[in-house]
């Protein structure tokens, strides 16, 4: 018999400074539906060696499945035979935490069932594939005027091309109070920092509302679906 894993969520660590802590990564499942009331499971036991096991399930019940083993069954007889076996998750069974698994002939899977291995290296790959989306998350500045009359926009300019000191001047046109801007960079080169808002376009630091923001993870849904935020 296959030594059983149990469905442990695996930590994957961010880093990102906004959103300090882990996750937890679920594993992946397959939906079941058992076919008739009562089906007897089987608990792995410390020896390795299987227990038989009473359910409660009912037919039409859906459950989860996390991988399969193949196990050599050997009759009274002396007959061997092997049979598939799906693991649905740790229970308590003589009052012990106990990998526990329903035969494949006793429910009916919506989807294929993997190995244990390649349920393994598909849990890793998720792990890894959510941490370096955490990793590669950035923040950003969105600035908002805090006047109801808005902020005034400066433009950057050189007394002469041969100058290196940046001057801003301002303009007669303004932010709309509300209005949300993305800010490219603050410059610190004129004698209060300046936001950068677009192409020369820039706005006195003092004159508006700063929040930092993170973007968000690129991840496909089935991958965001794993993620369990603590």
């Amino acid at each position: 018999a296959g030594v059983a894993q149990t469905a442990q969520p695996v930590q994957a660590q961010t880093t990102n400074q906004a959103k300090k802590g882990s996750v937890s990564v679920k594993r992946r499942t397959v939906s079941v539906t058992v076919n008739s009331d009562k089906p007897v499971l089987f608990g792995l036991k410390d020896d390795n060696k299987f227990e038989k096991v009473d359910s409660t399930y009912t037919k039409g019940q859906a459950i989860n499945a996390y991988y399969s083993i193949d196990v050599t069954a050997t009759s009274q007889s002396g007959q061997s035979q092997t049979i598939t076996l799906y693991y649905i998750g740790n229970q308590t069974v003589n009052g012990k935490d106990t990998p526990v698994f329903i035969p494949s002939t006793d429910v009916t899977t919506s989807a294929s069932v993997p190995t244990q291995e390649n349920w393994v290296k598909q849990a890793q790959s998720d792990q890894k594939a959510i941490q370096d989306a955490y990793n590669n998350r950035t923040q950003y500045i969105v600035v908002t005027p805090k006047s109801k009359k808005g902020s005034k926009i400066y433009y950057a300019y050189l007394k002469s091309r041969k100058s290196k000191k940046v001057y801003f001047k301002a303009s007669k046109k303004k932010i709309k109070h509300g209005k949300k801007i993305k800010a490219v960079s603050v410059s610190k080169k004129s004698y209060q920092p300046i936001v950068k808002v677009g192409k020369k376009r820039y706005l006195n630091w003092s004159s508006v509302k700063a929040t930092v923001k993170t973007t968000p993870l690129q991840l496909s849904d089935d991958l965001k679906n794993l993620i369990v935020e603590n």
